[in-house]
C-alpha cells in the first residue's frame, strides 16, 4: 500500500513518491515525499505514539 497525502497543487489525495519518515521541529513524526502526478513536495503528519 502506497502512502497517500494531499497535494495542494493538484487539489487531491495522491500517492507519494520516495516517502521518508521525518521528525518535524516540534517533535511530531511526519512522512515527506513527492506528488506522483506533478512532483510537488507533500507532507503527511502522523499521529504521536
Amino acid at each position: 500500500m502506497a502512502e497517500q497525502a494531499y497535494c495542494v497543487k493538484c487539489k487531491a489525495k495522491v500517492d507519494m513518491k520516495n516517502p521518508q519518515k521525518v521528525t518535524m521541529k516540534n517533535g511530531r513524526p511526519a512522512m515527506k515525499g513527492q506528488c506522483s502526478k506533478c512532483g510537488t513536495g507533500v507532507y503527511k503528519i502522523l499521529p504521536m505514539k
